[in-house]
């Protein structure tokens, strides 16, 4: 079940059914599969190529899992959208993705209009994926300290 379903709909001040909540299940199984392709070829990347930044203390894992991340969302923005719209029941229910794209395009703003949204998630992007990484790296020196791995 999604819990964003059951939160987009709730903003939106809908109410939601247990088998509604698996709308939007297939786009939301490719929007995170190339979200988290680029994010780990991102960061494995940056790691093999790049120890110098990679093994700075903050700044080092803040930039590189947030710009990771944020890269990796940039890439999957419209299918974000368009899993939005279908969790949402924006529009016509029987719309395929196809027709959705073509109507974004064509009636909300051409191409760009996919990315509608995009400085809001970016910001956020940024800060959350950055502050996670920091902070699990901050654990993982600390469990290697206490002997608790190799």
């Amino acid at each position: 079940m999604s819990a964003r379903y059951v939160k987009i709909r709730g903003q939106t001040g809908q109410t939601w059914r247990l088998l509604e909540a698996f709308d939007g299940l297939k786009i939301t199984l490719m929007r995170t599969a190339g979200l988290m392709t680029t994010y780990f070829v991102i960061v494995d990347y940056t790691r093999r190529n790049h120890k110098d930044v990679f093994n700075r203390p903050l700044l080092g894992p803040f930039l590189i899992s947030g710009c990771a991340a944020t890269m990796g969302w940039w890439v999957v923005w419209p299918l974000e959208l368009l899993k939005s719209q279908v969790q949402g029941k924006y529009g016509s229910v029987d719309l395929t993705l196809s027709q959705r794209i073509a109507i974004v395009v064509r009636e909300r703003g051409g191409f760009l209009g996919l990315y509608r949204g995009i400085m809001p998630g970016t910001i956020r992007s940024l800060l959350a994926n950055g502050s996670s990484f920091v902070v699990m790296t901050f654990a993982q020196r600390k469990i290697t300290e206490l002997g608790l791995r190799e």
